[in-house]
């Protein structure tokens, strides 16, 4: 295992550990957004616990143990006739951490880039230096392994493009959730004057 493949590997291990950290945080905020809900007797639906727990609706339809409380949580109020509330809550996150969130991943994706960059221009470097060194029966199975070694180093790209494209799907739901913040923020403000 080179350098490169170690640290690449770290930091997919830190990537994914961030992840699952994340994906708990949002669980145990939407779970305490859910009893919220229901503790000020105010109507439980899909949207409105993304909306309170500040997670996507994808989140709260797609993960079992919140699609189930909520659903629980909904047949409850049926049987009960709790009736939704008029006053919304106050927003969890604040526009200035969703800007601090999608300035760290405009950053990530600036790194990405400059390491393809650099990866890009060692291959280059090394594959000149070698080509002149090597003899002509050696040059035919060096550029077979080189092949292989532009395949896995395609892969590589691929993986580090779709990190990105996973970075600006983020930002662009950072940007929609603070547009919907500052929608919520006029209107409680309204409401309260």
């Amino acid at each position: 295992m080179t350098s490169t493949e170690s640290t690449r590997d770290v930091r997919i291990a830190r990537l994914r550990r961030a992840r699952q950290a994340d994906s708990e945080t949002k669980a145990t905020r939407t779970q305490g957004a859910i009893q919220d809900l229901l503790n000020a007797g105010q109507r439980v639906s899909f949207a409105r616990v993304a909306r309170e727990a500040d997670v996507s609706t994808w989140f709260v339809y797609n993960t079992p143990a919140i699609n189930t409380a909520i659903r629980t949580a909904m047949s409850d109020q049926a049987q009960y006739g709790r009736e939704a509330a008029a006053m919304p809550r106050l927003e969890r996150a604040t526009p200035a951490s969703l800007h601090t969130d999608l300035a760290l991943a405009r950053e990530e994706i600036q790194e990405l880039k400059r390491e393809r960059d650099a990866l890009k221009r060692r291959v280059q470097l090394t594959l000149g230096a070698e080509i002149d060194s090597l003899a002509h029966t050696n040059l035919v199975r060096r550029i077979q392994d080189l092949e292989r070694q532009n395949q896995a180093l395609s892969r590589d790209f691929a993986e580090a493009h779709a990190r990105a494209g996973r970075l600006t799907e983020q930002q662009e739901e950072a940007d929609e959730t603070i547009a919907s913040l500052r929608l919520a923020l006029r209107k409680a403000m309204r409401a309260v004057t």
